[in-house]
């Protein structure tokens, strides 16, 4: 069940206020006040301990890319693989051989993180061997990384709200901050580049003070439901699809990424000119019919520890609830979770 396809990042960065031909100008914020070559940076979760197979949300992942080395990168613009810490890559057959500097740290950091079955790895000659046809894109994956390799920035100091990171003369101090919070201080000229609070996007996009400033940036990625096996949803595919067809994407779409990403109806792009929301309506119509002859199930959703996947997740199971299905959010063995996946 994907509830919205392609999440919608955005940040704000601090910038100087442009000139044009009027000649009034409106500040984006307060001027920087930090010292020269030193990027103030918060973020909403900060990886702790600093171990790259522990990286799961958005900031950790950056914050793991920046101090750790993958045997293989992605092209920012293009997407396309880029050397890492492996400078060639060939395929014969159904395996792929790679040319690696630390080759025995990679495959003892995949055998850890599994992202292949460790039987199929293998080390020769500063050589790796791995028998998958997708094994250069997981290998751009932060789980990847060997953690004793370091990476692009030099860890200065740590602490698990305080990183400091530095290369060549540029300074990163990222602070583990409450989005509103960290928007005072960027308000304040006190932080340079900070999250935009949850549902505050379009806010910050027509705030004067801000609009300049604000980046948004469009990840790959679908949040969906997960069902688990042996769960309630797993075992009854007439009430999966009841919940697939009747989940309030519409809503999800306005409060969650506010109208910046669409959604998603399965894990396919739709085909252009489609009428989405049409067959969607129809769906739900028929869908919402057939409650009353389902078995009366209780559905258990695991929680999530990130705050915007609990606040979407929340507003699906309350829709749900409200047309007479039975989801609750508890601990304990979950019947599905609510997730977001990330492309490679």
């Amino acid at each position: 069940m994907g509830a919205r396809r392609a999440a919608a990042l955005a940040a704000l960065v601090l910038i100087a206020a442009g000139c044009g031909s009027s000649t009034k100008s409106t500040p984006v914020a307060a001027p920087p006040t930090g010292p020269p070559g030193v990027v103030r940076i918060a973020l909403a979760d900060l990886l702790w301990p600093l171990d790259p197979a522990r990286a799961r949300t958005r900031d950790e992942i950056v914050v793991a890319r920046a101090l750790f080395a993958t045997p293989l990168r992605t092209d920012a613009s293009t997407g396309a693989l880029r050397p890492g810490l492996c400078s060639s890559w060939r395929q014969e057959g159904r395996t792929w051989r790679f040319r690696c500097s630390h080759s025995g740290a990679i495959a003892q950091a995949l055998r850890r993180t599994r992202l292949f079955p460790s039987a199929e790895i293998t080390v020769r000659n500063g050589g790796l061997s791995i028998p998958a046809p997708d094994a250069p894109y997981r290998l751009t994956e932060v789980a990847a990384a060997p953690p004793a390799v370091p990476g692009p920035f030099r860890l200065v100091s740590a602490k698990p709200t305080r990183l400091v990171l530095e290369r060549q003369g540029l300074r990163l101090v990222i602070r583990k901050l409450d989005p509103e919070a960290a928007l005072r201080l960027f308000r304040s000229g006190r932080l340079d580049e900070v999250p935009v609070p949850l549902g505050d996007i379009q806010a910050s996009v027509r705030d004067p003070r801000l609009t300049r400033a604000v980046r948004i940036r469009r990840l790959l990625a679908v949040d969906l439901v997960s069902c688990r096996p042996g769960g309630a949803l797993a075992r009854l595919p007439e009430l999966r699809r009841v919940y697939d067809d009747t989940a309030d994407r519409a809503d999800y779409q306005a409060l969650v990424p506010e109208l910046e990403a669409p959604p998603a109806e399965s894990l396919s792009p739709p085909p252009k000119g489609a009428k989405i929301a049409r067959a969607a309506a129809l769906a739900f119509t028929r869908a919402r019919k057939q409650i009353g002859s389902l078995p009366h199930v209780a559905v258990r959703f695991a929680g999530s520890a990130d705050p915007d996947l609990a606040y979407g997740q929340n507003l699906l199971v309350a829709a749900w609830r409200d047309i007479g299905l039975g989801p609750f959010v508890a601990r304990g063995r979950p019947d599905a979770t609510f997730e977001r996946v990330l492309a490679r």
